[in-house]
């Protein structure tokens, strides 16, 4: 009995200390796994960490991930490219781009190569997007086909745009033009790199390093002469801080691992990229909407796109830039800002619809969101579709199951949008918030488009030229032109005079959201936008079984005012009901607009141009085939004004005055008469 206690207790003791020696074995495990994590991602867990070894560290990174100089490295591997080649001969959609592809770049063959030229005296912008559209896809090419014609043309333009002769510089003056030539080569110099030769790799290098990297170095140390070099991407949260930094950090992948002392250069480069472009990726925050509208977001977002994939490729990780809230969900902005008849283009944006979107299909692969990589199905041919479309990972209909409506709620995008269905001619409703200092922006708080049947009834008129004199300066100038200012929009001006007619400073937000499936709205408060303002809130609601549109505003104003109401559309504009109603018409089909209150107002039919007493600039663009539909109120303190829109004349009898936005509700909007 003794034994067998003792035995026992042996055991015990001996199962004991193999647990312990297990649990031991397993925490220095554990250790080392996160010594490993630490040492790969140290300069972004350790914020105070030596600059220097930061750059090192990445460059390791890049060594290890591309052994023996290997490419190509930048947003595809040589496996995927192995894959996309079989693809082709299975998938309709990528047989179709590749078609797409074959005719543009046997054209490109026997085009003269580009010339140094600023068009406007400013930008080199196209010569550098000429540029990339042709190394991309004579690369693309000749990955896909192995045919040296494709790679020999595509040094043809590289080494042109090399020379100094025919180049002295990528015009840094522009930065924007630089870092899109900076891409150009970069792609062309990994995707061919097995095609070329010593002198010729050099001779790419150094044009990268020349003209992109050393300007680059200049902003990010904060030496750069700002009469020669751009500088103000390097902070900035709009599209120049994205297409800055990764066009010049896609130059810095490519060459890194060239010589001692690329890398050296090139490690800081990507370092202080990695570290700035978190000023634009962070402002998709927090549900992935942008300031700059839908037209910029796709520049933006390409760029972006650019930009982490490479990280992927090359390094194996994008340092978590990717899971920054926000950059999994912008591929809704787009799907939600299109509408049947075109996007809702606030600020500079135009009112085509996007016509495309590769970006959509890196954003479904990397976030295994199908919903995208639908939307992308939708829009034209891009030599990007070819390269980041995954046929697995793409469901065959680009219908949606998703939300009808949806709001981006971010102080300086605050857009809302409702739909009656994701089918081609349902009703799309938006409407703006914002912030009027947002790059690209307008004067547009409480601005709004409108489609139905097809057509777009509510327009938004867009940019002007780029070229007008103070066009860009939010502090004054670009408020005298007409589609820059409050008249230029679809909103209220109060007490206009040849001051801005809204304060341009104004932030407006969205202070009420509701989606169900009988209806939409949403109520902004749009009373920083007005000087002379007691309360000024605006709601939209696509209600009546989302077969109506109410716009309504409430107005408490601090003296008695002069107030217009205003709504751009091309349609033919014809009145009825005392001008209680006014009857739209495009190619055949019919839109009412009926003014439920006040009593006492009724619609007119303007010109689109300035108000008599608004600064009217002679070279700004004339805006011939809009007409501006209106509401005029004179000493007026407190009013509320109240618009429907429908394409069923029925419903403009059957409806009342509508409740205060103070008490809509996900019920009624509308009560009944």
């Amino acid at each position: 009995m003794f034994l067998i206690k003792g035995g026992l207790s042996i055991n015990r003791a001996s199962l004991r200390k193999a647990k312990r020696k297990k649990l031991l074995l397993l925490f220095l495990v554990i250790i080392i796994l996160l010594s490993i994590i630490y040492t790969t991602n140290k300069l972004f867990i350790n914020k105070n960490i030596d600059t220097n070894q930061s750059s090192k560290d990445i460059v390791k990174l890049l060594k290890r991930n591309n052994p023996n100089q290997s490419h190509p490295r930048l947003l595809v591997s040589s496996e995927e490219f192995k894959k996309i080649k079989d693809q082709i001969k299975t998938d309709p959609n990528l047989k179709t781009w590749y078609e797409r592809l074959e005719s543009e770049t046997d054209t490109m063959l026997n085009a003269p190569t580009v010339t140094y030229n600023k068009f406007d005296g400013v930008r080199l912008l196209p010569v550098s997007r000429m540029v990339l559209d042709r190394v991309l896809s004579l690369s693309l090419m000749y990955q896909l086909t192995g045919d040296e014609k494709y790679s020999k043309r595509a040094w043809e333009e590289m080494s042109k745009v090399a020379d100094d002769y025919y180049f002295p510089d990528w015009n840094p003056k522009h930065f924007l033009d630089t870092a899109e030539m900076t891409t150009a080569l970069a792609i062309g110099f990994d995707w061919l790199y097995e095609t070329l030769d010593s002198n010729q790799k050099s001779t790419l290098k150094n044009a990268i390093i020349k003209k992109g990297l050393y300007p680059a170095q200049k902003v990010y140390n904060n030496t750069a002469d700002s009469n020669e070099i751009t500088t103000f991407w390097k902070e900035t949260t709009d599209n120049w801080n994205t297409v800055s930094n990764a066009g010049i950090a896609l130059g810095a992948l490519a060459i890194a691992d060239e010589s001692s002392d690329t890398e050296t250069l090139a490690g800081d480069i990507l370092y202080k990229s990695i570290k700035s472009i978190k000023n634009s990726l962070q402002s998709f925050a927090p549900d992935g909407g942008t300031s700059e509208g839908p037209s910029y977001w796709s520049y933006s977002t390409l760029y972006m796109s650019y930009f982490l994939s490479s990280l992927d490729t090359s390094l194996g990780t994008d340092f978590g830039l990717s899971s920054l809230k926000g950059i999994s969900e912008t591929g809704y902005f787009p799907i939600y800002l299109d509408g049947p008849k075109g996007i809702f283009n606030i600020g500079d944006g135009s009112s085509s619809s996007i016509t495309s979107t590769p970006q959509m299909f890196w954003l479904a692969n990397k976030f295994n969101n199908p919903i995208f990589s639908n939307y992308g199905l939708t829009k034209g041919y891009n030599v990007m579709n070819i390269v980041w479309y995954r046929s697995n990972s793409t469901a065959k209909s680009a219908a949606t199951n998703i939300s009808l409506d949806k709001s981006f709620l971010d102080p300086n995008t605050g857009l809302a949008t409702f739909r009656s269905s994701w089918a081609d001619n349902g009703i799309f409703a938006a409407l703006h918030a914002g912030n009027n200092q947002s790059n690209h922006g307008d004067l547009d708080v409480g601005t709004f488009v409108l489609d139905a049947l097809g057509e777009r009834w509510a327009e938004e008129v867009g940019s002007d030229s780029y070229s007008l004199d103070g066009y860009f300066d939010r502090g004054n100038s670009r408020w005298n032109y007409y589609r820059k200012r409050a008249e230029g929009q679809n909103t209220i001006v109060i007490n206009p005079s040849q001051e801005p007619d809204q304060n341009i400073d104004a932030k407006a937000s969205i202070i009420d959201f509701n989606s169900d499936p009988n209806q939409g709205y949403a109520v902004i408060d749009m009373t920083s936008a007005y000087k002379d303002a007691l309360i000024a809130k605006r709601g939209i609601a696509l209600t009546h079984n989302r077969q109506l549109v109410l716009l309504q505003d409430e107005l408490q104003l601090k003296t008695s005012s002069e107030i217009y109401w205003f709504m751009h559309t091309k349609a033919g504009i014809e009145f009825t009901d005392n001008r209680k109603t006014a009857i739209l018409s495009i190619s055949g089909k019919k839109m009412y607009a009926h003014i439920l209150s006040p009593s006492q107002a009724y619609f007119a039919n303007l010109e689109a141009s300035p108000l008599k007493n608004s600064p009217n600039p002679e070279i700004q663009t004339k805006n011939n085939e809009i007409r501006k539909l209106s509401i005029h109120l004179k000493d007026v303190k407190e009013t509320n004004i109240s618009v429907i829109f429908t394409n069923n004349k029925n419903l403009i009898s059957s409806s009342s005055s509508p409740l205060p936005l103070s008490k809509w509700k996900k019920e009624k909007v509308l009560l009944p008469r």
